[in-house]
């Protein structure tokens, strides 16, 4: 049977088996909970059953790719049947019911920055150990260019950083590796989320970096001009950072954050 990939769900099936096999191995999955999101039809799932884990849970929105994994639960994995979990379910409304698991995903590209918040910055579950996720090169390289030598963030990746200990790529993935090819090339990259991290002082961070970025091309001071926190005192502390008056907020570096949002909420005291 021909399955078919949804435009409307901007689904591409991952067909490479390189790849797939790089994805399965990019994490601990034996005797470990795995969240796999958009397993499609289960290529992935193959791998990772491979790989012995202890609960899989399977996160999937296509009815028609939901009918497909049922019937693999019956005759290819059935070996498996009482350690997999099939939820027809918006993973934006997904809450993990493990409090350790290791989250794998190859989403269709339109979804992976809310995804990423998602598991990154939960209310009411707990965030995952490790996470594979695969993405838009093009939005890998935004994330990773943060830790790179000339700095240039921007509030996404300021904020996946905020969350992990580290970020490191696993491999390239070519577009014809799927099916139906996309017009550009993936990444899958590994996330090390923080452990025993204050969430609701994260969001204040990411709230202030909400407003500092509304002008992205503007200078700093602008911004905070614009948000209605700015003080002259705080082009002295700049300087003292080693930045001019005009540096913008993607030229932070990410370990000097913390020094001027400490020098501004001193400000207000």
């Amino acid at each position: 049977m021909k399955i078919r990939a949804k435009k409307s769900l901007g689904q591409n099936f991952l067909v490479d088996i390189d790849a797939l096999i790089a994805i399965s191995s990019a994490t601990e999955i034996t005797e470990k909970n795995i969240v796999e999101v958009g397993p499609g039809y289960g290529a992935l799932t193959d791998f990772l059953l491979q790989e012995n884990p202890k609960k899989i849970d399977l996160v999937e929105l296509d009815s028609d790719m939901i009918a497909i994994l049922r019937g693999k639960m019956i005759t290819d994995w059935a070996d498996f049947s009482d350690r997999i979990t099939l939820h027809h379910a918006d993973v934006l409304k997904f809450s993990p019911n493990f409090e350790k698991y290791s989250l794998i995903a190859n989403i269709p590209y339109y979804i992976t920055s809310p995804i990423l918040f998602h598991f990154l910055y939960p209310q009411n579950f707990a965030v995952p150990e490790e996470m594979v996720i695969l993405m838009q090169k093009e939005v890998g390289e935004k994330i990773l260019a943060t830790k790179g030598k000339k700095t240039q963030h921007s509030y996404f990746s300021l904020a996946m950083w905020l969350a992990c200990e580290n970020i490191e790529k696993i491999c390239l993935v070519p577009s014809e590796s799927f099916d139906p090819a996309p017009k550009v090339d993936s990444v899958v990259l590994k996330f090390f989320p923080k452990k025993n991290r204050d969430i609701d002082t994260d969001l204040q961070k990411l709230e202030f970096w909400d407003k500092i970025f509304k002008h992205p091309r503007k200078t700093l001071a602008f911004n905070l001009k614009s948000a209605g926190i700015f003080d002259e005192k705080i082009l002295e502390n700049l300087k003292n950072l080693g930045y001019s008056e005009q540096v913008r907020a993607e030229a932070i570096r990410l370990e000097d954050w913390d020094q001027i949002l400490d020098f501004l909420k001193n400000l207000k005291n």
